[in-house]
């Protein structure tokens, strides 16, 4: 049938199936506010035929209708449309409506009434609360890694004797912060793999696979904080080996082991060990395995075990190093 051949009743069924189908609900009142007419009203609110020849307080009950109410006034006044967004809190449902107003003239301009046009947006604030959520969330995150980063910078010039030090110390320590903030992000913030984060941060310094270090036990989640702070302990540590251990002139073997544990408490904890064992002692060939001052012994012993509120365990001898962090579980998870 051709389209200017249908009824006008045909063409409103259409027009009528296109609001429902996008989901937009119409009411038209006159110059008192009587709801004169309306068209798809959403399933859960009174039938059409209920809220003729009432007001607004039929649809959003009381309190909203008097915002709505003044709103739309305004708009018979003025004769500019107008949008207001409304929560509608009826029988414990509550839900988010977009309303345009906008004036309805006759022939001579005079305004006559006002036709309201509803659209269901709780999809839109439920994404405008996620992102203020985020924002919040990216805000507290920033503030915390520009807090790790003035410390770095701080301890870091205390422990150095000029600016070529410093600076060389510096930028190896954030690019540590670095590569372990991508896996972070990576993970839409959920944290990194404990053994994907010590691979990170040994491969730039000793390669993909350095030989004679080993990963056992179990692999656990560690949540952002725990992640940034351990992936930079476990730079100190691989630094720390490679200029005078294992890794390096003493020779020898390392493994990196975590093992579910409970606690006195009967409450799971995470300890987490770095055994590196000297296949010649540092005394040998005059080298201090495991300095206890300076920004590395800061971070070990402090800063991390801090951060992460975990018990620390580092002793060292002629023969081996025992780094031992014990976690709690609210620091990681167990897939």
């Amino acid at each position: 049938m051709p389209l200017n051949s249908l009824k006008e009743s045909h063409r409103l069924n259409f027009v009528l199936a296109g609001l429902r189908n996008a989901g937009v609900s119409m009411v038209y009142q006159d110059l008192n506010l009587t709801i004169g007419f309306c068209a798809n009203l959403p399933e859960m609110w009174p039938k059409e035929a209920d809220v003729i020849g009432k007001s607004d307080a039929a649809l959003f009950g009381e309190v909203q209708a008097a915002r709505i109410g003044a709103a739309k006034r305004e708009v018979i006044n003025t004769g500019e449309p107008s949008k207001l967004e409304v929560l509608r809190e009826i029988d414990q449902k509550r839900h988010w409506y977009l309303l345009h107003i906008d004036p309805d003239a006759d022939e001579s301009g005079a305004i006559i009434g006002v036709v309201t046009t509803i659209l269901d947006i709780d999809d839109l604030k439920y994404r405008e609360t996620v992102l203020r959520t985020l924002l919040r969330e990216l805000n507290h995150r920033s503030k915390n890694l520009l807090a790790i980063i003035q410390s770095i910078a701080s301890q870091t010039a205390r422990s150095t004797h000029d600016l070529d030090e410093f600076l060389f110390a510096f930028r190896n320590r954030i690019q540590s912060m670095a590569q372990s903030q991508d896996l972070v992000t990576a993970s839409d913030w959920r944290g990194a793999e404990l053994f994907e984060l010590t691979r990170s941060q040994l491969k730039p310094l000793a390669g993909e696979a350095p030989p004679g270090f080993s990963m056992v036990g179990e692999d656990a989640y560690l949540l952002p904080n725990a992640a940034l702070h351990l992936g930079l302990a476990l730079h100190e540590l691989t630094i720390n080996s490679l200029a005078t251990g294992a890794l390096g002139p003493a020779g020898g073997d390392i493994v990196l082991s975590a093992e579910r544990r409970l606690n006195g408490n009967n409450k799971t904890e995470l300890v987490v060990t770095w055994t590196e064992t000297f296949l010649v002692p540092p005394t040998v060939i005059g080298t201090n395995p495991a300095p206890s001052s300076g920004f590395s012994g800061t971070v070990l012993k402090r800063i991390v075990p801090q951060a992460l509120s975990a018990r620390v365990r580092h002793e060292v001898s002629n023969t081996q190093i025992v780094y031992e962090l014990t976690i709690p579980d609210t620091q990681y998870e167990l897939n």
